[in-house]
C-alpha cells in the first residue's frame, strides 16, 4: 500500500502543466500517482467552485476541506481508493470543533477510541472556542480514521509577518495536543503534508540566509524549529519517515521557489513530510521525495508499505490489519458528513461515461499563481 502527499498549489492548475496537461484528467492523474491514500494540499477551491470532475472520480472517494471566505486560498483533500481501503470516520478540521454535534455517530466498527472522544475543546491548551474555529476556517486539515490508524493531511500555515506566527504556533500546538490524545487512547497515528517548517540544515539549501533573515543565533532557534524537534524523534513521539530511510541524505528537498526558477539547481528546502508513531514504523517498507515530479513548486512524499511483516514466530498481514474495503453500513458511518460523493451538489449525480470525453474547464482565478510556502 503506498501513501503519498504533495502540496499542489492549485489543483484546477495543476493539470495544465506537464505532463498532466497531456490528459486533463483527474482520474488519469491520481492512477499515475499510483496510490492508496492520496493527500493534496493548498487545493485553492471553494464549496461553490467544487465541480464534480474534482470531487466524483471513479474509483475514489474524496474528503475536502475548504477555507472559509476566501477564494483560490488554502485547502486540502485526502483521495482514497475503493477499491483498497474505506476509512470508518472523517472530520475536517485539526481542533475536531467543526464535527461536534448533538449526538455523534460513531462506527460500530471500531472498538478503538474514536475521533470524537480526542477533539479539542475550548480552553483546552488555553484558546476560546472563537480561537479554535479560527484555526479550523481555513481549510488545512482532513482527518480520516482508517482503524489501524489515524490519517492527518495537513497544510500548516504559513509565517507571512510576525504576527502571523502566533496562529501558526497555534495551529501546531493543537496538532500535537490532538495526535498525543490519539496515541495515550493506544492509537496509530501517521502525519503529513506540507508542514511549513524545514527541521535541520540538511534541509535547506541554504540554512545561514534564514539564520540572517529571521535574526536568529542558530538555524534551531526558530519556533517553528523547536516546537518540530520536540515532535519527532528522539525528542518526540513522531518518526519522520523520509529520515528514518535517508538519514543523511542531501538536497532531499520537497520545495523550490518559482520566482528564481529555483527548481533546476535544487535550489530548494524540505517542507513536506511523512510523519509516523512508533507502532507503524516496521510497516513501512520505504519513503522516497519524488522530485522528478513535476506540476507544482513542490514534489510529492511517498510512504509504502509493507504486505506483510514477521515478528519473532508471528506473520501479520496489510489485509488483516486495515479496514480493507469493509462491507459497512454507510448510514452508521461519520464519513458520510465529508465524504464529496455525499454532498448535495453531487449527490445522485456521479460521473458518465460522456463526462469523460468533455473537455474540462481550467480558468483560474489570478490568485492561484502563488502560495505561502516557508523557507525558513
Amino acid at each position: 500500500m503506498r501513501l503519498l502527499t504533495w502540496n499542489v498549489n492549485g489543483l484546477r492548475s495543476l493539470i495544465q502543466y506537464y505532463p498532466w496537461c497531456e490528459h486533463k484528467n483527474y482520474q488519469t492523474l491520481l492512477e499515475t500517482l499510483d496510490a492508496d491514500i492520496i493527500c493534496f494540499q493548498e487545493t485553492k477551491i471553494t464549496l461553490d467552485r467544487l465541480e464534480a470532475s474534482l470531487a466524483i472520480i471513479p474509483g475514489y472517494d474524496a474528503y475536502f476541506s475548504f477555507a472559509k471566505g476566501k477564494p483560490a486560498y488554502s485547502g486540502v483533500v485526502t483521495y482514497v481508493k475503493t477499491s483498497s481501503i474505506t476509512p470508518v470516520a472523517a472530520e475536517e478540521g485539526i481542533t475536531g470543533i467543526l464535527n461536534q454535534s448533538p449526538v455523534d455517530v460513531k462506527s460500530s466498527f471500531d472498538n478503538n477510541q474514536s475521533l470524537s472522544d480526542t477533539r479539542i475543546r475550548s480552553g483546552m491548551c488555553g484558546l476560546t472556542t472563537n480561537e479554535l474555529l479560527d484555526l479550523d476556517s481555513e481549510g488545512r486539515c482532513v482527518i480520516l480514521d482508517f482503524q489501524m490508524f489515524v490519517l492527518f493531511n495537513l497544510y500548516c500555515p504559513h509565517e507571512s509577518s510576525s504576527e502571523r506566527l502566533p496562529f501558526k504556533m497555534n495551529f501546531y500546538k493543537i496538532l500535537q495536543a490532538r495526535v498525543e490524545a490519539l496515541l495515550r487512547a493506544g492509537r496509530q497515528v501517521i502525519v503529513l503534508g506540507d508542514l511549513n517548517v524545514t527541521h535541520k540544515e540538511i534541509d535547506h539549501c541554504d540554512p545561514q540566509r534564514s539564520v540572517k533573515e529571521y535574526e536568529l543565533e542558530s538555524f534551531g532557534e526558530h519556533p517553528a524549529r523547536k516546537w518540530f524537534d520536540g515532535f519527532v524523534a528522539p525528542n518526540g513521539p513522531m518518526i519522520d519517515l523520509f529520515r528514518k530511510f535517508h538519514p543523511d541524505e542531501k538536497g532531499m528537498y520537497t520545495c523550490w521557489n518559482t520566482l528564481i526558477n529555483a527548481r533546476p539547481a535544487n535550489y530548494g528546502t524540505r517542507l513536506d513530510y511523512v510523519l509516523v508513531s512508533q507502532g507503524l514504523v516496521k510497516w513501512f517498507r520505504s519513503c522516497s521525495v519524488e522530485q522528478k515530479v513535476m506540476g507544482s513548486d513542490h514534489c510529492p512524499v511517498v510512504g509504502e508499505l509493507h504486505d506483510e511483516i514477521e515478528e519473532g514466530v508471528h506473520k501479520y498481514i496489510l489485509k488483516n490489519e486495515i479496514n480493507l474495503s469493509m462491507n459497512i453500513n454507510d448510514e452508521k458511518l461519520e464519513t458520510l458528513r465529508l465524504c464529496a460523493k455525499y454532498m448535495h451538489k453531487f449527490n445522485g449525480n456521479q460521473q458518465t461515461l460522456k463526462s469523460f470525453f468533455s473537455k474540462p474547464s481550467t480558468k483560474e482565478d489570478n490568485s492561484e499563481t502563488g502560495n505561502e510556502s516557508d523557507a525558513i
